[in-house]
């Protein structure tokens, strides 16, 4: 069934979900385990690249676009995965392969090859891409519906504080001590959410499994599924909503690495840890003001759009002005915006769902949003490969995108939940 806000349960706060909900606590307790060494990763994989390559800018866009195509396509299959399997096994195979992957760079050396750091990097989100349709369907059964938008803006928050702290301390210590360490730290983070995970028991009602092979079985349930969310127009508007923010969003935050690259605070490693540990802190507030400004739930569809718009503002000042460590005040401002458009749509889609379908629909999704986010970083690395453009003015050129492409999604998707709105309120009055 699908999952609706409850009219007599009034939304539950963030420590009343951990103290009533012990599912959720321990869920939230290895999930928080897994994201903190997942970004002591991440600050280490860019200052691998930019150590074996010889064009950084490129080399840096190629890793980003890799990531996002690895995490986009197996999207057409996860999604079948999440509905078909047990979705906590899924995560638990997926923190366990992601911990031998990372374990692998070890091996690679001063003169190692790059190739080898970009398949990893790929591999990491396939398995990510694995792990993520499993996590969003498994929610609406690990949270009751009056918990629902309290443990996605939790979830959200963490991720974030996760991306502020890993970042932050992981590139200090990167500095400081090698990417070895940060790779040795990820690799345990994984092993023990892997772990902690398998001690769960998370509620599924499994789809009917088709006959014929996973790849057959599964094409077909692909196309069933988004049969059903192009047949569900209250679905298929809010999908897009990641997608929007990743048609500018994705080249904004690969130009965030290099403008934190070019801030001149101490090492590359420092500068990238600060201006994405900012970045965390924004998309970690986003969720929680979410959570307590945008009460009236008849008004976050929305909201969504006009989130994606904030976000833009808050490049273009960035864009615009001389670069200092002060600008991290703008990207807490940004991916604050975005933070909140993250979780509003997550929660809207988990409740317009059926839970037989959902891990598909998380995977369209997210394919959706990683696809577009992929053509978005290539784009703003081959413009700044061309050398025509400097770096500011490819931010000022995607933060201004970034404005206009909400509001144009507002115009178009207002008429359809308006009538979605009237039709709640002529259903509530035959009730009464």
């Amino acid at each position: 069934m699908a999952v609706v806000a409850s009219e007599g349960a009034d939304e539950v706060g963030f420590i009343e979900l951990l103290r009533v909900n012990s599912l959720f606590r321990h869920y939230w307790i290895a999930n928080s385990i897994s994201m903190l060494g997942e970004w002591f990763n991440t600050v280490a994989l860019f200052v691998l690249i930019d150590r074996l390559s010889g064009s950084s800018e490129l080399a840096m866009g190629i890793l980003f676009m890799l990531r996002m195509f690895a995490l986009s396509f197996p999207q057409l299959l996860t999604g079948v995965l999440a509905d078909r399997y047990s979705r906590k096994w899924l995560m638990v195979a997926a923190n366990v392969a992601s911990a031998v992957a990372v374990a692998s760079l070890l091996f690679i050396g001063e003169n190692g090859q790059i190739t080898h750091v970009y398949f990893i990097a790929a591999l990491l989100m396939a398995l990510h891409a694995v792990y993520v349709p499993a996590e969003n369907a498994a929610m609406a059964n690990i949270a009751r519906p009056n918990e629902l938008m309290t443990a996605n803006a939790m979830n959200s928050a963490t991720w974030s504080a996760s991306l502020a702290i890993g970042s932050a301390i992981g590139g200090l210590v990167v500095a400081k001590y090698g990417v070895d360490i940060a790779f040795i730290i990820d690799s345990f983070a994984f092993l023990i959410a892997a772990v902690l995970i398998a001690t769960l028991d998370i509620p599924q009602q499994k789809a009917k499994r088709p006959k014929g092979g996973l790849i057959s079985s599964g094409g077909k349930q692909v196309v069933e599924g988004l049969r059903i969310i192009l047949a569900t127009p209250p679905v298929r508007r809010v999908i897009t909503a990641k997608a929007l923010w990743g048609l500018f969003g994705g080249g904004l935050v690969y130009m965030l690495v290099l403008v934190g690259a070019d801030m001149g605070i101490g090492e590359m490693a420092a500068g990238i840890g600060i201006i994405f540990a900012a970045r965390g802190l924004g998309t970690g507030l986003g969720p929680i003001l979410a959570r307590y400004l945008f009460t009236d739930r008849s008004r976050w569809p929305f909201l969504l759009g006009w989130l994606v718009s904030c976000c833009g503002v808050g490049y273009a000042l960035i864009g615009f002005l001389e670069w200092g460590p002060w600008i991290t005040i703008f990207v807490v401002f940004a991916h604050a915006a975005s933070g909140a458009n993250w979780v509003i749509s997550t929660v809207l889609l988990q409740e317009r769902s059926e839970d037989e379908w959902r891990g598909r629909m998380f995977s369209t999704d997210f394919l959706l949003m990683t696809l577009v986010n992929g053509c978005s970083t290539l784009v703003a690395s081959l413009m700044l490969e061309s050398g025509e453009f400097t770096l500011a003015e490819v931010v000022r050129l995607f933060a201004v995108g970034q404005i206009l492409s909400g509001i144009i999604w507002v115009l178009l998707t207002a008429p359809g939940e308006r009538r979605l709105a009237e039709s709640k309120k002529t259903v509530a009055a035959a009730i009464d």
